[in-house]
């Protein structure tokens, strides 16, 4: 994870020859959220989300909103050429045409002086890889990268959606609706509250996950879902006050979450 300006972090990329994922977190009037594909140090893929007013911004927009930013927190992925080609497909119309990145060409030692100065160790090139690699595990982008190189592997066609909709509709035909208890509905309305008040908008996709939640094994079953939507947030919201909500809905469920 990288911390600072975005300009900065565009020059990394480049005199790199960087080829993946960076997902930037950042407040620019509220909570947004930049996500840019490199391809050997160019930025060819851009879009920047904004959370609250629920806009985006792609391409070359895209980029201007990033590039003067003073501070920004970078998560960086790797990619293979094959999932790089997949992305690009999977975005079409997100393409950066005209941005480039300006490089500073100054020598900057500070960083260099500041080692020496403390005794740090610059980390090696193994253990950079090992973060990203343990990273990689915890990124929603990335599991549905996988998912689609398994349903290519093994030649499963992804079912549509409406097909979807016909299965679950099936099965849920063979079962009695469930009652919803009052007792239910007042644990569920003290998470719901317990999340939104502490977290405020950023988890709406944890709140809307208990919110879909018909009983208590069904509260049991989310609970992965839950606490995964949780920890994303920690791009945005201090990582002390998630693990103290997660603490709290764990200890009303009685279950592990994450």
């Amino acid at each position: 994870m990288e911390k600072g300006k975005f300009q900065e972090i565009l020059e990394i990329m480049s005199k790199s020859k960087f080829s993946g994922y960076v997902r930037v977190g950042f407040k620019k009037g509220e909570l947004s959220l930049g996500e840019i594909i490199f391809e050997n140090g160019k930025p060819i893929i851009a879009e920047v989300s904004k959370l609250k007013s629920k806009t985006s911004i792609s391409g070359d927009a895209a980029i201007r909103e990033l590039e003067n930013l003073e501070y920004v927190v970078a998560e960086i992925y790797t990619m293979t050429t094959d999932q790089l080609r997949k992305v690009v497909e999977m975005n079409r119309g997100l393409e950066v045409k005209e941005a480039k990145v300006e490089i500073d060409t100054k020598v900057k030692p500070e960083k260099k002086a500041l080692y020496e100065k403390y005794g740090i160790k610059p980390p090696e090139e193994w253990e950079i890889q090992k973060i990203i690699r343990d990273s990689l595990e915890n990124s929603e982008f990335f599991s549905e990268i996988e998912k689609h190189d398994s349903l290519a592997k093994y030649g499963i066609k992804r079912p549509r959606e409406e097909e979807i909709d016909a299965i679950i509709s099936n099965v849920l035909g063979e079962y009695e609706e469930e009652e919803i208890k009052p007792e239910f509905e007042a644990l569920k309305a003290e998470i719901v509250e317990t999340i939104s008040s502490r977290l405020g908008k950023a988890a709406k996709k944890a709140v809307d996950i208990v919110k879909s939640c018909k009983s208590e094994r069904d509260l049991i079953q989310n609970a992965g879902a839950i606490g995964k939507a949780l920890k994303s947030l920690t791009v945005f919201v201090p990582k002390k006050k998630v693990e103290e909500v997660i603490a709290e809905i764990e200890k009303r469920i009685g279950q592990k979450i994450v």
